[in-house]
């Protein structure tokens, strides 16, 4: 299974880009490929999703680490397939995504084509106790709010980069890093938990 693709960005499409390695060019299926436009004619990193069915191979496409994971928890769930997971991320809200799922908020959730009551409250009780983790399938349930060490600045790299993929404002991130108890913490995953945490109870 591929996990993400190095290449040259070779032209956007409607519904995807084409990215050349090694003088093969793949089309990738993406939530609005156009965020990739500005980067035409660069290198460019994408994760990707491999689909394959009996008649059909595809690559979905992602803009970073934690959009791919939402990508898979979705399709995870029974009833939504690859392209009706791009639909739902195609809005960029990450952020709401979450926290709708998170709040049962199923408003949100049927406003998606294809995604009616059924399929979205299979969403939340599939997803509701996991969907914050979305940084590393595999990690430990949530610890309780601890701060986090400070000679572990990676881990508040990547937790900055994971709540700004998720559609937090540059200043809500810079406050769930200040003021969160991350005592103890240590993974990512659970520092994310933490962060999320604190956001939601504003």
């Amino acid at each position: 299974m591929f996990e993400y693709i190095i290449g040259k960005l070779d032209h956007v499409a409607p519904d995807g880009i084409v990215v050349e390695t090694y003088g093969i060019g793949y089309f990738i299926y993406m939530a609005n490929p156009y965020r990739f436009q500005a980067q035409v004619g660069q290198e460019c990193k994408v994760w990707i999703y491999q689909s394959v069915s009996e008649n059909d191979l595809r690559l979905y496409g992602f803009i970073s680490k934690a959009e791919k994971y939402l990508f898979m928890q979705l399709i995870s769930v029974n009833g939504i397939g690859p392209k009706s997971a791009l639909s739902i991320l195609s809005l960029e809200d990450n952020n709401g995504l979450v926290q709708a799922i998170q709040n049962e908020n199923l408003t949100f959730l049927t406003k998606f084509p294809g995604v009616g009551k059924k399929t979205a409250q299979r969403i939340i009780l599939d997803l509701q106790d996991k969907i914050v983790s979305y940084e590393d399938v595999g990690q430990e349930k949530p610890s309780d709010n601890r701060r986090m060490s400070d000679n572990q600045p990676n881990y508040i790299t990547e937790l900055e980069e994971a709540l700004a993929s998720l559609g937090y404002s540059a200043r809500e991130i810079k406050r769930a890093v200040k003021q969160s108890d991350f005592t103890g913490v240590e993974t990512t995953a659970d520092a994310i938990r933490v962060a999320l945490r604190f956001i939601t109870k504003g």
